[in-house]
């Protein structure tokens, strides 16, 4: 057989492979892949997808079949993808948002999703950010339709990926970038976040911190209670980096927790000390109930900044919502030392452990 036929004969086979699963492909077997992904076991996922844990298993194995390929990895204790596996998930769960869109878009003529943008940010820029982004725009007579999308970094990450999402906002650092995958992406910095330590008036510490005493150094607080959140969160890390370059070892939270705000109500309560944004704090600060320790060498500014895909479709819109965030923010957007992001390749970065 000559060359040119065997190309021929090769497309020829792939495109009928193609049409084979298209026609036997059902997006219902695409949200049990997905839920698997999601669950790491069955019984799980049958309980999610109200079926029964031998339907799923057999439901697996036709989807197996029609891919031609193993999937997911049966273990003792549940299942994980196969690589061919992560790769239809990921793929799957654009084809269900896309569904889930038109689906909503019909039922909703007089407002079509497809207006809106799909902003997903973690809790405590949703909280502080955000408000005041959106104000901006409605003053100009320019804020779109949103559905906004809050929650674990991960998940909102995995969004964006899939195409659920249009753009994340979060900080950009390696443990809060470094999940994604080495995909091109628009990093727009959109402003800065300072951190500072506090804790309530009543603590011993705050006593000695006056407008006349020397700057606390990381020593004289290395030994006190903090109230953090796990690694590897930005701020727990960041923390962990200062003692380390002050030759201290890293410390075992006395209260250990995720949200933001627990963080600082506990403070509250003289439970004692911790890292905060700047932009949680102005509120308690000002009413007294917190108060900032004066510190030497505190960790420089972190860059905010929206993360959205160099062929997305809502350039114009993001462009407008990341020119309100920098009005919003008050700061310059560019950080001494720190490479320009506004146009920058998302790369693959670990998390720290």
């Amino acid at each position: 057989m000559e060359v040119g036929s065997e190309q021929v004969g090769t497309a020829g086979g792939r495109r009928n492979a193609s049409q084979r699963l298209m026609a036997a492909l059902r997006f219902r077997q695409l949200e049990l892949l997905s839920t698997l992904a999601d669950t790491g076991n069955m019984r799980a996922a049958a309980q999610r997808l109200h079926m029964t844990t031998a339907a799923v298993s057999k439901g697996l194995k036709d989807v197996e079949a029609l891919f031609q390929q193993t999937l997911f990895h049966r273990l003792p204790r549940g299942v994980v993808p196969t690589a061919a596996g992560a790769l239809v998930v990921q793929r799957g769960r654009v084809l269900l948002a896309e569904m889930e869109q038109l689906s909503d878009e019909l039922a909703s003529p007089l407002r079509p999703l497809h207006e809106r943008l799909k902003i997903g940010a973690t809790p405590f820029l949703a909280w502080t950010l955000l408000p005041g982004v959106l104000a901006d725009l409605a003053g100009a007579g320019q804020l779109p339709g949103l559905l906004l999308i809050e929650g674990r970094l991960a998940d909102i990450s995995r969004q964006l990926e899939a195409g659920e999402v249009d753009a994340l906002i979060t900080m950009d650092t390696p443990s809060e970038l470094g999940s994604l995958s080495k995909q091109g992406f628009t990093i727009e910095r959109i402003g800065l976040e300072q951190w500072r330590v506090v804790c309530s008036p009543r603590h011993p510490l705050a006593a000695r911190n006056t407008r006349k005493s020397a700057p606390l150094k990381w020593v004289d607080v290395a030994q006190e209670h903090w109230i953090l959140p796990p690694r590897p969160t930005h701020s727990r890390m960041m923390l962990e980096r200062a003692l380390e370059d002050h030759a201290l070892p890293a410390l075992i939270p006395f209260i250990e927790t995720m949200n933001a705000v627990t963080h600082l109500q506990l403070a509250e309560q003289n439970l004692g000390l911790t890292l905060a944004a700047q932009g949680t704090l102005a509120d308690r600060l000002q009413r007294g109930v917190l108060v900032e320790l004066t510190m030497e060498n505190l960790p420089p500014p972190v860059a905010i900044v929206m993360v959205y895909r160099r062929s997305g479709n809502y350039r114009a819109r993001l462009a407008g919502l990341a020119a309100a965030a920098q009005r919003a923010s008050n700061v310059p957007t560019a950080v001494p030392g720190m490479p320009s992001a506004s146009s920058r390749k998302l790369s693959a970065r670990k998390s720290r452990a």
